[in-house]
């Protein structure tokens, strides 16, 4: 089963700003260094496509998922960015957990207004383990909210250093 979460986050800056770090890869670096407690990697970077490999420590995830796993969860996470049109643009990314029935995936869309940009992401998780999976899925998409709002609140620090 596949649960659905709708996220939104405000960044304190103009879309063209956002645009401009999410097709980076400085932004990237930057990004996985800090995101997490653990510093991840940016494993490859090509204009508007990001691959990542990040690491969620333990202590970062919901209670249920703790009970499961014994180690901090490698996560590939890929993030294709969309072109800038006027003060909108898209962006979708795939993540996959290594050594664990837990994958999500979203779809971004940004709208600016001025000076900031709103991102409502269509988030999904599907968690593979009979029985369980339902039950634990809401509890990790509430995890990739606060996820969203961590790394929006990175990506505006970034810009207002870096622009």
């Amino acid at each position: 089963m596949t649960s659905r979460a709708q996220h939104t986050v405000t960044i304190n800056q103009p879309a063209d700003k956002v645009h401009a770090a999410l097709t980076n890869a400085d932004y990237w670096a930057y990004n996985v260094a800090n995101l997490s407690t653990e510093a991840g990697e940016v494993h490859s970077f090509e204009g508007n496509e990001a691959v990542l490999y990040e690491i969620m420590p333990m202590d970062l995830l919901p209670e249920a998922v703790r009970a499961m796993i014994s180690q901090s969860l490698k996560i590939k996470r890929v993030v294709t960015v969309g072109a800038l049109e006027g003060e909108n643009f898209s962006f979708d990314y795939t993540a996959d957990v290594k050594g664990a029935p837990v994958d999500f995936r979203g779809h971004v869309t940004a709208a600016g207004s001025g000076d900031t940009t709103t991102l409502t992401y269509d988030n999904e998780v599907d968690v593979t383990i009979p029985f369980m999976g339902p039950a634990i899925e809401p509890k990790v998409a509430d995890a990739l909210g606060e996820l969203v709002a961590n790394e929006g609140a990175l990506t505006e620090k970034w810009i207002s250093e870096n622009a």
